[in-house]
């Protein structure tokens, strides 16, 4: 994980897109904003990192994606992998099975939008929560990651109510992150592989 976004000078992008490969250079040009072009950078250097450390991996070679974006590692196909940012910060996730990983920064609660994707179950929990904003952010990241994790689009998990197994969340005063994989303890090694890289640009 990379969390120091606001750090990053402009020269940033500058200095650092020549340094991916060419595919991964276009879809980092085709952002407007530069924010989205940094984190596009960062997340492809933090995959690196963590292909490098845990399978000694050198090059991650290009992406292929499933029929909703979910990527993939062309050459690795028995290594998966997820990738989100947020104004906040960046995380990637590696796993020997299905991974889904989201991060969303907290925003003001709004209750028309929490009734068009939450459960019943959920609309309870936030009626009742003195936080409403941070339970929905974490609510929202545990759909995300459940349907990153499973391949399928985020439409096909709202209203939905989710085992709570399978799941590590991550919370603080700004955001609010979900690590989701397909089996048990599959999960759990996953997150202990989830290092924070706060020297990644060091």
């Amino acid at each position: 994980m990379f969390e120091d976004l606001a750090g990053l000078d402009d020269k940033f992008i500058i200095k650092n897109i020549s340094d991916l490969p060419l595919f991964r250079q276009e879809q980092c040009a085709g952002y407007r904003q530069d924010i989205d072009k940094k984190t596009c950078i960062i997340s492809y250097r933090i995959l690196a990192k963590g292909l490098r450390e845990q399978y000694g991996i050198e090059t991650a070679g290009d992406f292929i994606y499933n029929q909703y974006g979910k990527p993939y590692l062309r050459d690795y196909p028995r290594i998966f992998f997820n990738i989100s940012h947020c104004k906040t910060g960046v995380v990637c996730a590696l796993a020997d099975i299905e991974v889904g990983v989201d991060i969303q920064d907290i925003r003001p609660f709004d209750i028309d939008v929490a009734q068009r994707v939450c459960s019943e179950n959920e609309l309870r929990m936030l009626s009742a929560s003195d936080e409403p904003a941070k339970l929905f952010c974490k609510i929202w990241t545990e759909k995300e990651s459940y349907a990153k994790a499973e391949g399928i689009s985020v439409s096909d998990v709202l209203r939905q109510d989710f085992p709570k197994s399978r799941i590590i969340c991550w919370e603080t005063a700004n955001y609010c992150m979900t690590l989701r994989c397909k089996e048990i303890q599959a999960g759990k090694e996953a997150a202990y592989h989830m290092i924070k890289y706060f020297d990644l640009l060091g």
